[in-house]
């Protein structure tokens, strides 16, 4: 034990109280105790839960623990507590003969009660109290004496003052959290202030950790948690541990230079200061820093500075090796693999149960890398199946919930949409419970981002921020909060333009351009070409598609891009750019940018070339992806186009049977009107009822012509959009 404080002989003069009055109901009825007194089960399980928490949780002000006392989850039996409230009175007419009574007292509690306390917490308090005492001079024992008076006049001057300590404890409670700590009040007793002990310190950091990993919401808000740090800091100034959680603490709130400055901090600082010694010399000191290493090299990395990351690395790796850590050298290999720029090769099934999990962050590393470098999906899809299997076995709830996220995102990136969502909602619904707590991290937010970008591309954009809202409130914090503000962005842009409001789309791809640089110059392009800018959109394109990293998924869609500029711009290189995106999108098996590529095959030779024949045949190759796998807005210009196509198709044929065969496709326009309508995208509405206005006037039906030419009027006179939106197909 650091130092002995008030609060802490406070307990013990609590457990010296409980142990007499169980020794008084098992001697049953006396003289001085003629009634006989009956403890309930619940009144000891009340009891152990109180030395639990006094014993785990830092020193308490007299006030709440007396309020503690009182209430209904850990308060003590009425006559525990009188006895207490007499000791208690009893401390300043005695005086300092009270301590060294309470050490030999201590002494014959050890010795009656061997039995139970040789393993109990309550035995190994006690043994920590007497030893801490046996080495106590007298002015040492005189100043606890003291400091313990002096805590409890300013404790019951305080329930003076509110006279119903237990009501307001009550109500307290019952808003607290489980992990929510009372703030401690620095009291007046000089040496023997309130202080976080060794152990204390410890579970409070291994408590905190593990939320920040597994379930943030329930952590200490960063600025709650950082006091606490600072006290933890100041008590104990080389505990390693809490710089390193400082350093996580940091993170949460991007606050960059000082996580650094705290991580170099842990290298000034011993992790065994203020334990006892450990029993084998074997185990260096610095048996932690290879972590800190590790983190510092991923915040270079991420910086940008790949070779202080290699530095720090190479530090890492020989610090694991010394000390022998397998995990954090698997890790650290494997950042220097992806640093370097080749992976890794993959473990056998032979490999450890203490490697596994470092072994499976390195599998779901390779999905990702194979996923954009053109590695067979069934190859994939197999690895993951196998890890998955790997991770349900072990009851590895964070690297089950982050594989199934890397499920969802591969079925994403080969346009399995439905598949994706189908993924989603199954780790949503699945309980991921372990040892009484539920992972709720990075794989969930994952998941419920790409279900609010799903919902957006489906029209449903009051759901979508519904769900968004949730992930807001269940992940407030940095890294996570990255996802959903980049989910937001694009779903905001997504939305401004399929309404044709280009100043708030430009806008937001502003901001989009702090998460995803490469995403946000793709929708510029986007913009500008959607405005008819077709300078500004070549310019934008050209300078994303001179970025030697980008991405396949992102290098098809700005092909596409470019050549409907160059469509636009009566340029013959726009078949060229769509065979060369369509020979892309196989080489890296994108069924659903095939699809894409094959659509706008069709528009063009329907359009541009006159040849529906042939259109026909392009978009039948990838109508049914779209259709089953799209969002809306791909779908409506799926069935727009093949509606027209079949129109065309009998543009030679007489005008009755031409007429008849548009009367059979009415059904095909109304329902991409109505996909357009729900996107509130009315340009493209207005797009069909142009096309079927001019259709009829030309095959001279005048009355259908005045119909949907009325319909146009009506739509344009209640939402009025830009004109150069009209017949752009994008």
């Amino acid at each position: 034990m650091d130092v002995l404080t008030p609060h802490k002989m406070i307990v013990v003069f609590l457990i010296q109280e409980y142990l007499r009055l169980k020794k008084t109901v098992a001697e049953g009825a006396t003289r001085e105790q003629p009634h006989q007194i009956e403890v309930k089960a619940g009144d000891r399980k009340r009891f152990c839960l109180l030395l639990l928490k006094l014993i785990q949780y830092p020193d308490l002000p007299y006030k709440d623990l007396y309020g503690l006392l009182l209430s209904p989850v850990y308060g003590v039996h009425p006559v525990h507590l009188e006895e207490f409230k007499k000791l208690m009175k009893l401390l300043k007419t005695v005086g300092i003969d009270v301590m060294f009574d309470l050490y030999n007292e201590i002494d014959k509690l050890i010795v009656d009660n061997t039995a139970s306390f040789q393993i109990g917490i309550v035995g190994l308090y006690l043994r920590k109290v007497f030893v801490t005492m046996d080495r106590m001079s007298f002015h040492e024992m005189k100043d606890l004496y003291l400091a313990t008076i002096a805590y409890y006049d300013k404790g019951m001057h305080a329930i003076r003052l509110d006279p119903c300590p237990d009501a307001s404890y009550e109500c307290d409670s019952m808003k607290q959290t489980q992990n929510q700590y009372t703030p401690i009040e620095p009291s007046d007793h000089g040496q023997l202030s309130a202080k976080w002990s060794v152990k204390q310190s410890e579970l409070f950091i291994a408590q905190q950790s593990a939320l920040l990993k597994e379930n943030e919401a329930k952590a200490l808000p960063p600025r709650e948690l950082q006091k606490r740090l600072n006290e933890i800091i100041h008590d104990r100034p080389h505990c390693s541990q809490a710089y390193f959680l400082t350093y996580m603490n940091y993170l949460r709130v991007r606050e960059f230079f000082g996580a650094v400055h705290a991580l170099q901090r842990v290298f000034d600082r011993n992790p065994s200061a203020g334990a006892p010694p450990p029993a084998s010399t074997a185990t260096p000191e610095s048996k932690e820093y290879q972590y800190s290493s590790l983190n510092l090299a991923i915040l270079h990395a991420e910086f940008g500075q790949p070779k202080l990351a290699r530095t720090c690395l190479r530090e890492c790796i020989m610090l694991a090796q010394e000390n022998g850590d397998t995990t954090c050298l698997q890790l650290a290999h494997a950042w220097l693999s992806h640093l370097e720029g080749h992976s890794m090769p993959l473990p056998d099934k032979n490999t450890s149960g203490s490697l596994f999990h470092a072994t499976s962050l390195r599998i779901l590393s390779h999905l990702r890398h194979g996923s954009i470098t053109g590695e067979s999906p069934s190859k994939l899809f197999g690895l993951l199946m196998v890890n998955d299997l790997l991770n349900c076995q072990r009851s590895m709830m964070d690297l089950v919930a982050t594989g199934i996220a890397e499920r969802t995102a591969l079925w994403t990136v080969y346009g399995k949409h439905e598949q994706a969502s189908l993924c989603a909602q199954l780790l949503l619904n699945v309980d991921l419970k372990s040892l009484g707590k539920t992972y709720n991290g990075n794989g969930i937010c994952q998941v419920l981002c790409s279900l609010v970008v799903r919902l957006a591309h489906l029209g449903e954009f009051g759901h979508a921020l519904v769900v968004l809202q949730h992930t807001k409130q269940r992940f407030p914090r940095y890294p996570q909060s990255r996802d959903w503000h980049l989910a937001n962005h694009y779903v905001t842009v997504l939305r401004a333009v399929y309404r044709g409001r280009w100043v708030e789309a430009t806008a937001e791809c502003q901001y989009l351009h702090t998460y995803d640089p490469n995403l946000s110059m793709l929708l510029f392009a986007h913009i500008a070409l959607a405005k008819q800018d077709f300078s500004t959109a070549e310019n934008f394109l050209a300078r994303l598609t001179q970025n030697e990293q980008l991405e396949p998924l992102t290098r098809i869609r700005a092909m596409i891009l470019s050549a409907n500029v160059y469509l636009h711009c009566g340029h013959t290189k726009a078949f060229h750019l769509l065979n060369n995106a369509l020979l892309y999108a196989q080489k890296y098996h994108l069924q659903y940018e095939e699809a894409l590529v094959s659509m706008h095959f069709a528009y063009l030779l329907l359009v541009h070339l006159h040849a529906p024949r042939q259109a026909s045949v392009s978009l039948k190759a990838g109508l049914e992806t779209i259709l089953a796998n799209g969002p809306i807005y791909d779908r409506a210009r799926a069935l727009f186009l093949f509606a027209r196509i079949l129109v065309e198709m009998e543009q030679h044929s007489p005008a009755s049977k031409r007429l008849q065969q548009l009367a059979t496709l009415l059904a095909t326009f109304e329902e991409a009107i109505e996909m357009f309508e729900k996107l509130e995208c009315y340009s493209k509405a207005k797009d069909v009822y142009v096309y079927l206005a001019k259709t009829y006037h030309e095959l001279g039906s005048h009355e259908d012509r005045n119909r949907y030419s009325y319909r146009y009027r009506l739509l344009e006179e209640q939402y009025p959009t830009e004109r150069q939106y009209l017949n752009v197909f994008l």
